[in-house]
């Protein structure tokens, strides 16, 4: 998943699906761990996975706090953790709990990546979760962390689902980011949301179904590219295949519905992520009647000089001509 995105989408949100998680996703996400920074290398962080089946997992469970039962149906709970003397200090700086973090964002990320649900807790009693995975005494617990699949929401009690309702607020960028000292907000330039979005009508043809009565996936690329290619020339202004200045270098397609022969289907679109040589498309075709998003994109475009066979820079002149279609 591109990491944007990967970021962007995760939610700690606690249904979970009674399904099995493959041990080869845990040893990804191990192994993603065990990269990751720490001060002076020194790697401090320990994992203890434990899944369901295993001696100490009703111990564990035990030790959850009352609101957090819901992480009991989670088919794996990992307790991540770390000594003090196994981690760096500089000054009267102890970077153990910092560098422990930074390995279990990593994991969790990894999770998400292959299409799990990764939710960190902090409750718990640590007595008793030493207790039952007969932890040294000197470890610090510093959070367990359900991982699994997602499950359904209606399965929740109410209220852990209103939880899962809440919308994700996050604070400004001034209020967590100085410039310069203290106290003067960083102030950033990117546009959170482009001032236009460009939309344009997909015509579905009969060639278009196959066997199974549906868009075939193939062709769902296609219709991107015809929007692509529309959004060239009515935006751009590019009407000639020699006009175009770029390649493209690399698409990732999402299939979340399948698109049927009765559906109108229109292609939303915009740009984000401009580099010094290249940009990006995120799209989506959606019936505008309900809203139902059929299938999104993103796509990597990179500025090509077909005469010399070179990459060359962004312009700023097709700058100026899409600068209000680009956007987080």
């Amino acid at each position: 998943m591109e990491f944007s995105r990967l970021i962007s989408s995760r939610r700690s949100l606690r249904a979970f699906a009674d399904r099995r998680v493959e041990p080869e996703k845990i040893e990804r996400m191990i192994e993603a761990a065990r990269w990751a920074p720490s001060s002076g290398n020194k790697q401090p962080w320990r994992f203890v996975i434990v899944e369901k089946g295993d001696p100490a997992r009703s111990a564990v469970e035990e030790a959850l706090d009352p609101g957090n039962s819901w992480a009991k149906k989670a088919p794996v709970l990992v307790v991540t953790g770390a000594r003090k003397e196994d981690g760096s200090v500089v000054e009267t700086r102890e970077y153990f709990h910092h560098d422990t973090g930074l390995a279990t964002m990593s994991f969790l990320c990894r999770g998400v990546d292959q299409g799990l649900l990764v939710h960190p807790m902090a409750g718990w009693k640590e007595e008793p979760l030493k207790k039952a995975l007969s932890l040294p005494e000197d470890f610090r617990p510093i959070a367990v962390v359900a991982v699994g699949y997602a499950g359904k929401q209606e399965e929740l009690d109410e209220e852990t689902r209103k939880k899962d309702g809440r919308p994700r607020v996050r604070k400004e960028a001034g209020e967590i980011a100085f410039r310069g000292r203290w106290g003067e907000p960083f102030r950033g330039t990117l546009p959170s949301s482009p001032a236009k979005v460009y939309e344009t009508e997909i015509p579905l043809r009969f060639g278009d179904i196959d066997a199974m009565g549906h868009v075939n996936n193939a062709v769902a690329m296609t219709l991107f590219e015809l929007g692509r290619a529309k959004f060239f020339a009515e935006v751009v202004g590019i009407g000639r295949i020699e006009d175009y200045e770029f390649i493209l270098a690399e698409a990732t397609v999402r299939y979340r519905l399948p698109i049927l022969l009765q559906d109108q289907v229109r292609l939303r679109m915009h740009i984000t992520d401009i580099a010094r040589s290249s940009f990006k498309f995120k799209a989506e075709l959606f019936d505008p009647r309900d809203g139902r998003v059929f299938t999104e994109a993103e796509t990597v475009q990179v500025m090509f000089d077909y005469a010399t066979g070179r990459v060359k820079p962004v312009s700023a002149k097709f700058l100026a001509k899409v600068g209000d279609y680009i956007g987080g």
